[in-house]
């Protein structure tokens, strides 16, 4: 099957640094690739400006009608509402977080194309049974083209490094930035006596500066090469993740992958085995609750015994649920549907 992946046209693909949408696109073709279709990466960039997607979204139906593909698969509300004007069936993804928070006109305004691009796709793919809950409950005549399908993880690509791991060190992977609540992991570490390395781009240099006061065992790493996060993981004990809003959290799946148990709170529960692969803090936690959970939970995890039952579970997990062989699977489903113009179920 010959399938268009369009993506952002603001960063490429794959991305050079940060881009989690560009990233998860450049790694479902690959995956697409290894299971014998032909996938087109359809993406230009101009000059990395959010103001670009627009321009760019201008010429997808031109570049879609040129490749001569049999589904076209959007991951932006943008893109999707221009196909859905040029009269292209469309398969799409929803990331936005913006399905379960809005602050302000230009939050309010992905909303809107949010939901218009759900209403005119040919069907829709939501990451979690959260998200499809929240989509059909906004859209009720989306509710028969939802899919729920996570995105992938390269499980050969994040291993875990048994042999320099220390038993003391706490990863934290995303851009930082409050939302996603860092000051609290690197509290937790701090007090129960352990090492929080942080990987992401730092927009926000006061917000930075605030982790780096908490303690001299709080490392900000900033961004680093994809070799080099893979090592991250591989040599840590535990991920950290206790971000406000979370739709599925890339970093979890690849730290599951790596063997890591996982602590976060409850926008990652689902993703989450309590007492299997990590723990998750109480839905309706508040901040102070959600540290204090953080830190009892490194104290035991000190415990190697412990330690080692859930990095295990944990690698299960991850191969069995979220391996791309699976993904893929789950998407020619979708796109045979699609593809053959059968009637919503």
């Amino acid at each position: 099957m010959r399938v268009a992946l369009v993506g952002t046209g603001v960063q490429s693909i794959p991305p050079v640094g940060y881009g989690g949408v560009e990233r998860t696109i450049a790694e479902f073709a690959k995956a697409l690739r290894v299971a014998g279709h032909d996938p087109v990466v359809l993406n230009r960039v101009r000059h990395g400006r959010s103001l670009d997607e627009y321009l760019f979204a201008l010429s997808v139906p031109g570049m879609v009608r040129a490749a001569g593909v049999d589904v076209v698969h959007a991951s932006t509300p943008v893109v999707a509402n221009r196909l859905a004007l040029a009269g292209i069936p469309f398969v799409y993804t929803t990331h936005s977080r913006h399905w379960f928070e809005r602050t302000g006109g230009r939050q309010r305004f992905g909303f809107w194309l949010e939901r218009r691009a759900v209403r005119r796709a040919a069907a829709t793919v939501a990451l979690t049974p959260a998200l499809r809950d929240v989509v059909a409950r906004t859209v009720p005549a989306a509710m028969g083209a939802l899919s729920v399908i996570p995105i992938g993880v390269d499980t050969d690509a994040f291993r875990p490094d048994l042999a320099a791991r220390t038993g003391r060190v706490a990863l934290g992977v995303g851009v930082v930035r409050p939302m996603k609540r860092w000051e609290l992991a690197a509290q937790a570490a701090h007090e129960a006596g352990w090492t929080f390395r942080l990987v992401g781009p730092t927009p926000d240099p006061a917000y930075a500066d605030r982790l780096r006061t908490i303690g001299p065992s709080v490392e900000l790493l900033g961004e680093v090469m994809d070799d080099e996060l893979r090592r991250e993981y591989a040599r840590a004990d535990v991920l950290l993740h206790p971000s406000r809003v979370e739709l599925l959290a890339g970093a979890v799946l690849q730290g599951l992958s790596a063997g890591l148990p996982v602590l976060g709170a409850a926008p990652i529960a689902s993703l989450v085995e309590d007492g299997k692969t990590g723990w998750t803090a109480p839905a309706g936690a508040s901040d102070a609750e959600i540290g204090r959970f953080l830190a009892v939970r490194l104290r035991e995890l000190v415990e190697p015994t412990l330690r080692t039952r859930l990095s295990e579970e944990a690698r299960r997990v991850a191969s069995s649920r979220f391996s791309w062989p699976a993904v893929v699977a789950a998407h020619e489903r979708v796109y045979e549907t699609v593809r053959s113009g059968r009637p919503r179920r």
